[in-house]
């Protein structure tokens, strides 16, 4: 019994512990933009230039808006579909007010996941000062990196700032000095055909996108997006898929017998991207909508 209660009180701290992490995170988006400023060479705008940062080889990407997160309600479902996300990406060795303090509040921030222990981080700050519990700096390229114990790195000489696991901080300062293959050499012709911003954002592209889109043993997409946004206008959720697939696939339509939402639209084009809008002002059917996929049926006339 005690054993249980022990098990249990654990896995409450565990809890406590990732909203306070995540309250942390909220709290510095919050805060007032008349902070100290500090100098970068390089700035970024959104997710898709991001993407062009991140090193080859990657897993998958997430992407957090928290500056649209905070046009939400306090107890909108998708802030809370969102936190529930981000409790699983933020390692508490980087995202701890001991090590990492962002004076003017986070936007933005993407996670590459290269199946590490820390991933790859593209936080953005604002422009304002980053301090950081460095333990040493050393030079990498034409930058400064900011490195404490468990192989974590910091450049803040970047926006968004970067920030990890040091061998992938040191691959992305590759990218950005044209040494290093980066992951939008082949997702960027993708990402630049899905419009408009998200409150989140799950991208997959290569082998991984492969592994996880089969027909039987057979890979039909090599690049997949989930997007989640609010239409303001229609006061209801949007989630985006978009598809580039191998072979003969696309998205087809769906008459209102098979679909559980309100609204479906899709598009797609010749070189085999295939991108749908599923739209509902209940959040949990549009967590649950999934587009129709189908496939060319090629025949032959072997008659004489």
């Amino acid at each position: 019994m005690a054993r249980k209660m022990e098990k249990k009180s654990a896995r409450i701290l565990a809890f406590l512990l990732a909203l306070i992490m995540i309250g942390s995170v909220f709290a510095y988006m919050m805060r007032s933009g008349s902070a100290e400023k500090r100098e970068v060479e390089f700035r970024l705008d959104d997710f898709r230039s991001y993407v062009n940062w991140t090193p080859d080889g990657v897993y998958y990407m997430q992407y957090y808006n928290f500056t649209y997160l905070a046009q939400l309600e306090a107890n909108d479902p998708m802030k809370d579909y969102v936190n529930s996300k981000l409790q699983n990406v933020l390692v508490s060795a980087v995202f701890s007010r001991a090590v990492l303090e962002i004076t003017s509040g986070i936007s933005q921030i993407l996670v590459a996941n290269y199946m590490t222990a820390i991933p790859l981080y593209f936080v953005d700050a604002n422009m304002g000062k980053v301090y950081f519990a460095k333990e040493d700096e050393t030079k990498y390229g034409n930058f400064t990196l900011q490195v404490r114990k468990g192989g974590i790195a910091l450049v803040d000489q970047t926006s968004p700032v970067i920030v990890g696991y040091k061998p992938l901080v040191e691959r992305a300062i590759d990218v950005i000095e044209g040494k290093n293959v980066s992951t939008g050499k082949e997702t960027y012709r993708y990402l630049s055909r899905i419009n408009g911003s998200f409150a989140y954002a799950f991208i997959m592209y290569g082998e991984p996108a492969k592994a996880s889109f089969r027909s039987g043993n057979k890979s039909i997409v090599d690049f997949f997006f989930e997007g989640y946004r609010y239409n303001f206008i229609n006061n209801s959720y949007e989630k985006i898929w978009a598809l580039h697939f191998l072979g003969n696939y696309f998205f087809g339509g769906m008459n209102e017998s098979e679909k559980n939402f309100e609204y479906y639209k899709v598009k797609n084009f010749k070189d085999g991207l295939s991108i749908a809008v599923m739209e509902d002002k209940n959040f949990t059917k549009v967590v649950e909508a999934r587009p129709n996929i189908l496939s060319w049926q090629i025949s032959y006339n072997t008659t004489e």
